[in-house]
């Protein structure tokens, strides 16, 4: 039997079988073993494009309504808030069971059988000191997996999930901290695993954060990219008053990009632009948001973040919008602006060890993977701070939906 489990991440997903000696990744996306957790609905053609086909439409310019980042909602309001697409308006719930319905199809496709069992990956906070919301958030992922037919669902935590895919290679007893540094979620687990394999893998301790990659965007964007667009602009009457900034805030959060392509927000930029010192920014943002470019300013934040890996400076380069305009950020700047995150993070590691009632001489491998390991400044200061371990790199991609996979078959599932 063969058993499987899907990591839907709020950059990326995958799926991944396992038949509890091996595990595998299926191709879902051009041959590759993720697919970015992407949504483009096209007016031309009137039809509906995820992972990479989704990131071209929307870049190439192709008329339509580009999501991305869309698990973030779970267990908030914004699940319920409503996509208008032509003529018909859907809820964000409604754009997640579309995407994941295409998902599990190709999988099928692959395994040329349908999936009536799954086990699905989860955060060990979908959200943060709110016990209900939580709840509800795995609800709402289990009923949308339901309803695009997947009769059994059953959960397992991400941190979980990849130290049992570290723990088919190990040979002797180990004490392990895994950190799975994510889009969204930063999740730490400590796993004591015997002389054998995953199967005896013994969890210890679990915690996470709502902090990753994401929030790491939305630093530099709004300290840095959105002053060019009237953030903090002040009232020429009362200086006292910033503009709202709310507006930069959903400008700079990837999974509310679209709270903003509204006519009630044009005209308050409107009403906003002529009280203002400097005019010219707030009508720089009404260009920005009737064009539907706020995607590209993120995406463009993005690329300059991955740019500082082994570089003491980089650029956010925004000629799209207007010819040679641009910000250049050092590296000290850069460090200053996401400091304090990495600092939670790795003070939510040691609070994974503190729970197990270990030390952190004790631990005797670090096992880091999720994307946002790849974040060069957040990788060192782990490096730093656990220098009595090994530090083992997973497959930032994969290492959760194989493990999922490998749970899936140990639970007969």
């Amino acid at each position: 039997m063969k058993s499987l489990g899907l990591d839907f991440g709020t950059a990326n997903s995958s799926v991944a079988v396992s038949d509890g000696l091996q595990s595998r990744v299926l191709e879902l996306d051009q041959g590759n073993s993720s697919i970015p957790s992407t949504f483009f609905f096209d007016f031309d053609d009137d039809k509906t494009y995820i992972g990479e086909q989704a990131y071209d439409r929307y870049y190439l310019g192709d008329k339509g309504r580009f999501l991305r980042s869309f698990k973030s909602a779970l267990g908030t309001s914004t699940l319920d808030h409503e996509v208008q697409i032509k003529r018909n308006r859907y809820a964000v719930k409604d754009i997640i069971e579309q995407y994941l319905a295409i998902v599990v199809s190709r999988a099928e496709q692959s395994l040329q059988r349908p999936i009536e069992n799954l086990v699905v990956g989860r955060p060990v906070h979908f959200v943060d000191h709110d016990p209900e919301a939580d709840r509800r958030a795995q609800e709402s992922l289990r009923q949308i997996v339901h309803n695009i037919g997947v009769k059994n669902v059953e959960f397992q935590l991400e941190p979980i999930a990849a130290a049992l895919n570290y723990g088919v290679s190990v040979k002797a007893e180990e004490l392990v901290l895994v950190i799975d540094i994510g889009a969204g979620t930063s999740d730490f687990s400590v796993v004591r695993f015997a002389a054998t394999n995953a199967v005896n893998a013994d969890v210890i301790s679990n915690c996470g954060v709502h902090v990753g990659g994401n929030d790491i965007d939305k630093a530099i964007a709004l300290n840095q990219a959105m002053p060019l667009f009237g953030y903090k602009q002040r009232f020429k009457r009362r200086e006292q008053l910033e503009v709202p900034n709310h507006y930069y805030q959903n400008a700079s959060s990837w999974h509310k990009i679209d709270l903003l392509y509204d006519r009630k927000v044009l005209n308050a930029m409107d009403e906003i632009s002529p009280q203002v010192f400097n005019p010219e920014l707030i009508d720089r943002f009404s260009s920005l948001l009737k064009s539907r470019q706020v995607h590209n300013v993120l995406s463009e934040v993005e690329r300059m973040k991955k740019a500082f890996s082994g570089h003491s400076s980089s650029t956010i380069d925004l000629d799209f919008i207007e010819p040679k305009l641009r910000v250049d950020v050092c590296e000290q700047t850069f460090h200053q602006l996401i400091d304090c995150m990495c600092d939670e993070i790795i003070a939510n590691a040691y609070q994974a060890i503190t729970l197990a009632g270990l030390s952190k001489t004790q631990i005797d491998t670090v096992y880091v993977t999720g994307g946002s390991m790849g974040i060069k400044h957040l990788h060192n200061k782990v490096v730093e701070n656990f220098d009595t371990a090994q530090i083992i790199e997973g497959d930032r991609a994969t290492s959760v939906a194989r493990g999922l996979a490998i749970h899936g078959h140990q639970i007969g599932f």
